[in-house]
Formats: C-alpha cells, sequence, structure tokens
C-alpha cells in the first residue's frame, strides 16, 4: 500500500475521530460497557424443538438480534409474503423451500410476527414503506443437527445458497407477472391486508425485476457460491464502483467467495475478515458493518451529492448489533447429545495442540467477558492456501465519474483523479453515508465501543488470518474458502483431502468435526479444481499419525 493510501486511510479515521470526539467522554464512564448477562444467558435450552447452547444471549436477545434490520431491501415485503415459486402454488417463504436454500427456519415472535426465517427482516424506508432484505443473522446463524435433532449455533456459519437464493426469486417475480393464475392468487394475496392497483404493482414488479436482472448481471460468476459461501467484498465493490456511480464498466466479477465467518470472539480482536483487512478499533467496526450492509441490498445515494450520501443504513441499529456481539462466545460441545469426551486422550491432544497449533491460533478464556484478542497474521504466500480472494482485495483500480475532484475525507486530504483503488471509493462512499447521519453514528460508535488491541500489520503484505478455534466443531467446512469439509480432512497433507463433496448436510460428523457430506436434497457440489476453490495449503499437522490425529481433534471438540 502506498504512501499516499496510508495517508488517505489516516486523513479518514481522523475526520470520523473528530466528528465523533465528544464520544471520548462517554468512554470514560465504565457503565456504558456494562452489559449484564440475563439469567438464561448460558444455560442450554429447548424451545420448539431446537437446542440452544447458551451462548451469551438470552432469548430475547437472540430473537431481537435475528430480526433486527441493518438496512438491506431486496423487495416490497408484502410481494415477498404473497409470492409463489416458479413451479406450482408454494409460497416463496415457506419454510420447506427456505429450508432448502440453506436458511434457518423459525417460529413466530414478537420480532418476527410472520414467522419468517433467521436473518430474513423486515425495513421500512423514510416514506413508510416496508422491504424484505437480510440481516447479520441470515449469514452468522448455523445450525447443525446431532442425530437429526437440532442445535443453533449463534453468531455461527449459515448455509444459505446466496446465489440459488436470488436466481429463484428472480424466476418467482417473472412466474408472477406473466402466468395469469399465478398474478390472480398473488394479487388476492395482497388485497387481503391492503388496497392495491394491480397494473401499478405490476408496473413497479416489473421495474423491481430489471433491476435485479441488472444487479446478476453485474455479480455473474463462472463458479457457483454454492451453500455458504460469498464473495462480499466483490459484491459491495461492485454495489458501490458499478451501481452507484452508475458505472456499468467499473464491475468486477465477485469470484472469490468465502465461507461466512463466524461472529463469536470478533468483537474482542485486534483484526476482523479472512484477509486481516479490517483493524477492529473504533470507529472501524461501525465502518465495515455499514460496508457489509451495502453489499445485502443496502442502497446509497451517491450522483447529484454533495459531502455525504444518503443511504439505507440503519445506522443505530448497528450500534446495538455489535454491542449483542460482543457478549457472544463459542458454542461449548453439547456432551449430552454429541457423546461426553475422553479425558486421557483430551490430555495427549493439548500436548500435541501446543506442539502444532498454538503458534497461530491462541487459547481463549471465554469467561472473561473483556478478553481482548489478538489473531495471528500470516502472509498468504506461506499459508498457502487459495490466493484469489487476497489479490483480488488490492488488485485494480476503477473509474471515479462523479467522484472525481472530490477530497478522499469528503473535506480535506488528496482528491480523486480519474481513476482510484475499488477500495478507496468505497471508503469515501461509506464514510459520506455515517457521516450523513453524523449523529446516529455518534450513538452507534458508543455503544458499541470496546478498548481492543491495535493491529500491526504490514499494509504491504497479503495476509490470511489465523484466529482462535474454540467452537470449530460447529463451523464447517474450513479454510476461508471452505474447501476443506472437515478438522480431520484439514489433517491431511492437500493432496489427500477430498477433491470434490457436498455442502448443505447439517448433520454433524462427530469424529472427524465437520458436517457429513453425503449427498441430500439440495445440497451443492464442491470441486476444488475450479477457480478460487483450491484446498492446498495449511499443511500444518499434516505429519500425524492417525492415534496423534484423533487425539488432537478430541482436544479440539473440548476447545
Amino acid at each position: 500500500m502506498d504512501d499516499m493510501k496510508k495517508k488517505s486511510y489516516k486523513l479518514v479515521t481522523c475526520l470520523l475521530i473528530l466528528v465523533l470526539i465528544i464520544a471520548a467522554i462517554f468512554l470514560l464512564l465504565r457503565h456504558l460497557r456494562q452489559d449484564p448477562f440475563a439469567p438464561d444467558a448460558h444455560t442450554t435450552l429447548t424451545k420448539d424443538g431446537v437446542t440452544y447452547l447458551g451462548q451469551g444471549w438470552s432469548m430475547a436477545e437472540r430473537q431481537q438480534l435475528s430480526y433486527t434490520s441493518f438496512g438491506s431491501r431486496i423487495l416490497n415485503y408484502s410481494w415477498f409474503l404473497s409470492l409463489e415459486n416458479a413451479e406450482g402454488e408454494q409460497l416463496f417463504r415457506n419454510n420447506s423451500h427456505m429450508a432448502d436454500l440453506g436458511f434457518v427456519t423459525d417460529s413466530a415472535n414478537k420480532f418476527n410476527p410472520d414467522a419468517l426465517p433467521v436473518g430474513v427482516v423486515r425495513d421500512q424506508d423514510d416514506k413508510g414503506n416496508a422491504w424484505v432484505g437480510l440481516s447479520c443473522a441470515a449469514c452468522h446463524t448455523g445450525q447443525v443437527t446431532i442425530n437429526s435433532k437440532p442445535v443453533r449455533i449463534d453468531g455461527g456459519q449459515s448455509l444459505i445458497n446466496y446465489t440459488q437464493f436470488e436466481t429463484e426469486l428472480l424466476a418467482a417475480l417473472k412466474a408472477t407477472i406473466s402466468q395469469p393464475e399465478k398474478w390472480q392468487r398473488f394479487t388476492a394475496r395482497l388485497q387481503q391486508t391492503q388496497k392495491i392497483k394491480p397494473d401499478l404493482v405490476k408496473q413497479q414488479i416489473e421495474t423491481r425485476i430489471q433491476e435485479l436482472e441488472t444487479r446478476y448481471a453485474i455479480n455473474a460468476t463462472q463458479v457457483p457460491y454454492g451453500h455458504g459461501r460469498l464473495d462480499a467484498f466483490g459484491q459491495i465493490f461492485n454495489a458501490v464502483a458499478a451501481e452507484a456511480l452508475n458505472i456499468p464498466a467499473n464491475a468486477r466479477s465477485p469470484n472469490a467467495p468465502t465461507s461466512f465467518p463466524v461472529l463469536w470472539d470478533a468483537s474482542h480482536l485486534d483484526v476482523v475478515q479472512w484477509n486481516a483487512s479490517a483493524p477492529n478499533m473504533e470507529p472501524g467496526p461501525l465502518a465495515q458493518n455499514a460496508t457489509t450492509a451495502l453489499a445485502v441490498y443496502g442502497t446509497v445515494d451517491v450522483l447529484g451529492h454533495g459531502k455525504t450520501y444518503p443511504s439505507s443504513i440503519q445506522i443505530k441499529n448497528l450500534g446495538y448489533i455489535q454491542r449483542k456481539y460482543y457478549k457472544l462466545s463459542s458454542p461449548k460441545w453439547p456432551k449430552d447429545l454429541a457423546g461426553r469426551l475422553d479425558k486421557k486422550l483430551i490430555e495427549k491432544g493439548e500436548t500435541i495442540y501446543k506442539q502444532h497449533c498454538l503458534q497461530c491460533h491462541s487459547l481463549v478464556n471465554s469467561e472473561d467477558a473483556d478478553r481482548k484478542l489478538s489473531a495471528v497474521l500470516v502472509p498468504a504466500n506461506e499459508v498457502g492456501t487459495d490466493m484469489l480472494m487476497v489479490n483480488n482485495f488490492t488488485e485494480g483500480t476503477v473509474k471515479t465519474g462523479e467522484l472525481e475532484g472530490k477530497h478522499f475525507a469528503l473535506w480535506f486530504g488528496q482528491k480523486f483523479k480519474a481513476e482510484a483503488t475499488r477500495l478507496d471509493v468505497v471508503m469515501h462512499v461509506v464514510t459520506g453515508s455515517l457521516l450523513d447521519h453524523p449523529w446516529d453514528s455518534f450513538c452507534s460508535v458508543v455503544q458499541e465501543f470496546a478498548t481492543n488491541k491495535m493491529s500491526h500489520a504490514d499494509n504491504t503484505v497479503r495476509y490470511y488470518k489465523a484466529r482462535p478455534i474454540n467452537g470449530i466443531w460447529a463451523s464447517a467446512p474450513y479454510l476461508h474458502n471452505g474447501s476443506v469439509p472437515t478438522v480431520y480432512d484439514l489433517l491431511l497433507p492437500a493432496a489427500q483431502r477430498p477433491a470434490q463433496f457436498f455442502v448443505g448436510n447439517r448433520e454433524l460428523d462427530r469424529v472427524k468435526l465437520g458436517n457429513q457430506t453425503l449427498e441430500v436434497a439440495n445440497a451443492s457440489l464442491f470441486d476444488t479444481r475450479s477457480t478460487g476453490n483450491s484446498n492446498v495449503g495449511h499443511e500444518y499437522g499434516t505429519q500425524l499419525n492417525e492415534q496423534e490425529r484423533m487425539a488432537l481433534l478430541e482436544y479440539i471438540k473440548s476447545l
């Protein structure tokens, strides 16, 4: 990263700090950091047939977090509730269909009156229009089954098939307006709750279809994401540089999908993102979460605006969400369901872990509510895993269009030339979105503040991040791109790892640690020979014999 970019980043940080300087006063008041645990926050419980492992949230907090919008707006909310699948009369939002798409289904509650899946939420714009969108919980809530019994993993890895969801939603909209019987049933459902003008609704749907087709064309990839993956960076770069700036030539295929990372301990780390690109000190967390909102169907208006940019980002909600994730701890091995652990094997495995793993994957005291954690940053060429993600993040420039001549830091600093890096453009627009509502941004920083360690990354190096692996049993598949199905396979030389396997089976593999890879209905096939899907690298612990490998797995289960 050159000196100009370093200066630009510093300017943006200084600007946000200046706008939010009064937050320092609040940070001296320790009570703002206190967020008491509810009585059931660390208690394993079962509700509606689902087991919850007590990771730091009460049931009320869990439900509210699952349905708090951060500004994602995919479709008119009433349309979504009334929409049928492209084939047949089953509603698109039907639980069985949404489960096939990888969503975790849920029952109705105070925050989810329409019984939508976890993370499928209602958002309302300034004109009072209701939208359906996705929230943090959609991608960061996991669920495994143990002997077919569902176990919820708060902050875990989702298995959403993002591309299939988009494809089927678009097909359903097209079928609805093109098939008279579908259209009649659709409008009849709408009219049960509101007065509508069918011709106007059809016009609006046709417009939305065109918008979605444009978005999907911009984000097209040759290799499908499959279950549990998304190139969030690629999609946010396109959302801003191509869509918001209205420069289609800026689009670049988001072809480096990564697994949805688990979020327990993330708020305590010094740096986040698979490539360690985001320092985790304020106002960094607010900015990165706002960026995520734009990646997942958030909107931002750049053209025709001056220093700041109106957006759909629910800034206050981001503060609440981040604060609650600070309370989250990793899921403990559910011994009553998955079986008790062997103490002797654990002891042997602990010794092996210290010899082969501890250098990169530190141990965590989850009982320390204010734990401050450091990720180990490993040069990507040293760990040897697929390089596409780290390369895509830093390579390439885009045309700045209307941003040309504007200050990178909104009011001061370097000015944009005709071209700039995609990251610089995104940072500028996100900063402008946050400062369009400075008070909301201030409140969010105060609410979510945590004193994390400072990252000491070398900006000239491309890293992958090694984080603590507590709870890893519940976050398959593995490596940043999800190319290895189980921890057992990860401890094998790359040449011996599965070249193909199915993703989408939630049944826990209690021996190898991961999910079962047998094909089930609607599972997606992962082919490690495809671009961006390589399973090479991370050749650590691969020389262990079978007995040592199984002892290490037993210890890892106990973390």
